[in-house]
């Protein structure tokens, strides 16, 4: 434990005439150090006052004493442990290396289910079987003995935040800190206990949240953390996969896999989890199907003692079809563009990564926790979006100076289908087969504008008034080799909302590319509908 020790001297945890330091030699793994730390820190201020003058007790100092820092951080509950408690039996040490962890509130009792699945993607709307999964399966445990274990920066944490509140669970969510040293750690750890023994309000803690801080690596360490077995045959992971994902898959009882791409890091810890006879049998349960758990993984898995799980899911109807069903059509559908170039503006609807301009991160992801139709973020559920909401919601998104704007194109739609480009630096196409023209003289008179194409020279030159329509005219690719020419775009600005509920018919022409889609977009629409050829 010398690293240790070492650790706790240099950030001003121990002295180097603390007797106690000894004692940490002997702890176990999964032992908390804060009561010796205080017996420590005691020591130390007894000593300290008996070498002090009277003059210099005279002098009183109005911060508390370190040790009744520490004393009041573990009269909450706090902890400060040689890795994972509770866990003794299993090889911990070899999957995570020796850590400390720091509890704030204590080390929460019951059972650990972990979800774990492979990155989702872009287009998290698309994937109802994965939130079916993840629905039904939390809906099945209990809140009196599970426990939600969850990580930061793994691909399910966001959401588990969310299902503990809906589903009325407790949940554990461990914090990682990678990019400092262990001394750096405790020394931080050291301030924000300080700070904390200051401040006045003291929050009541909330006892269906807990976390845990994990340091970065100790050095004291008796077998090394890169080894392939864990000293008894068994097989360990390497130290090269994921902290997160090995703090999960090790510390968990019981583990749920969303997804597991074959030969990926999940593949691989859960293979070494399951051939280690430390953790219990069928702990492990996997959702089978593609694009979940594919067969040939499953099979490998199920063979060293997963359980397989299948769940039937229903396919979530269009985004339209409840409220069309029955429906008659209101406006007509087209197959011809009924103006001339030249007195329309275009605006395209593109799928949305995330939550709508004016929905909260925590209602999209109830959305999809929940199942609603609305859940969908398509191009086409975009475009039906504006038509109930009679409105098109101003963004700031790639606009200098954070303006908040509604974009338009000049080009006629016929050529603006023709010539879409897929701009990487965005992750998606210029345009989509999805949108709305608008009559020029109607957007002037709301303050349309050319946008002003020019270099940083002229937007430094430009009054803030004008900003809101500046461009550049040409920029870079991600990889600077090829020149992006934004003039091309021809693009008009409108400041804000539009509220297209003063439109009149002839005004506004939605466009799709099915006539399916036309129906149903005509069925709830006050303007007609073009089907693009």
């Amino acid at each position: 434990m010398t690293g240790l020790v070492e650790a706790l001297i240099a950030s001003g945890w121990l002295s180097r005439e603390d007797e106690r330091s000894k004692s940490f030699a002997v702890l176990p793994l999964g032992a908390d150090v804060l009561p010796l730390l205080i017996e420590a820190a005691r020591q130390r201020m007894e000593t300290q006052a008996r070498r002090k003058t009277s003059k210099t007790k005279a002098s009183s100092d109005p911060r508390p004493l370190w040790a009744d820092v520490l004393d009041e951080a573990m009269r909450c509950g706090a902890k400060l442990t040689l890795g994972w408690p509770e866990c003794e039996a299993r090889p911990l040490e070899h999957w995570l290396g020796p850590r400390l962890m720091w509890w704030p509130s204590g080390v929460p009792e019951g059972r650990k289910v972990a979800w774990i699945s492979s990155r989702l993607g872009r287009a998290i709307d698309e994937r109802p079987d994965w939130f079916a999964v993840l629905r039904s399966a939390t809906a099945k445990l209990d809140p009196q003995r599970d426990l939600l274990l969850t990580a930061s920066g793994t691909t399910v944490d966001r959401f588990l935040e969310r299902a503990a509140i809906l589903f009325g669970l407790r949940r554990l969510r461990v914090h990682l800190d990678e990019r400092r040293t262990l001394v750096d750690w405790l020394t931080r750890l050291r301030r924000q206990l300080w700070r904390s023994s200051l401040a006045r309000d003291v929050e009541e803690p909330d006892v269906s949240r807990s976390d845990v801080f994990v340091s970065p690596l100790g050095g004291w360490a008796l077998l090394p953390v890169q080894h392939s077995t864990s000293g008894d045959g068994q097989e360990c992971p390497s130290s090269d996969l994921p902290l997160s994902d090995r703090v999960l898959i090790a510390a968990s009882d019981q583990v749920f896999a969303l997804q597991v791409r074959p030969n990926g890091n999940l593949h691989q810890l859960l293979r070494a989890r399951l051939l280690n006879s430390a953790w219990p049998t069928a702990s492990v349960w996997l959702a089978l199907g593609d694009p979940l758990v594919p067969n040939e993984v499953a099979a490998e898995l199920q063979s060293l003692g997963a359980v397989g799980w299948w769940l039937f899911v229903e396919h979530v109807s269009n985004v339209l079809a409840s409220q069309s069903n029955g429906t008659l059509e209101t406006c007509p559908t087209l197959t011809d563009m009924p103006w001339p170039d030249g007195d329309y503006f275009v605006h395209w609807t593109r799928r949305q990564d995330g939550p709508w301009p004016d929905q909260s991160e925590t209602d999209f992801i109830d959305d999809l926790l929940l199942r609603k139709e609305a859940g969908t973020h398509s191009a086409f559920a975009a475009l039906s979006r504006i038509v109930q909401q009679r409105r098109l919601i101003a963004s700031a998104t790639g606009i200098r100076g954070d303006a908040a704007v509604v974009s338009f194109s000049a080009n006629p739609l016929h050529e603006l289908t023709k010539q879409r480009t897929f701009r990487p630096h965005r992750g998606r196409w210029d345009c989509e087969a999805y949108g709305l023209c608008l009559r020029r003289e109607w957007l002037q008179s709301r303050g349309a504008k050319p946008v002003i194409y020019g270099d940083d020279d002229q937007w430094s030159s430009l009054p803030n008034s004008d900003r809101p329509f500046f461009q550049l005219k040409t920029t870079r690719s991600r990889r600077g080799a090829k020149t992006i020419d934004w003039t091309q775009e021809a693009e008009w600005r409108v400041p804000n909302d539009l509220d297209l509920s003063e439109t009149d018919r002839e005004d506004v022409l939605l466009f799709v590319p099915t006539e399916a889609e036309a129906r149903q977009l005509a069925a709830i629409s006050p303007w007609p509908v073009l089907v693009l050829s």
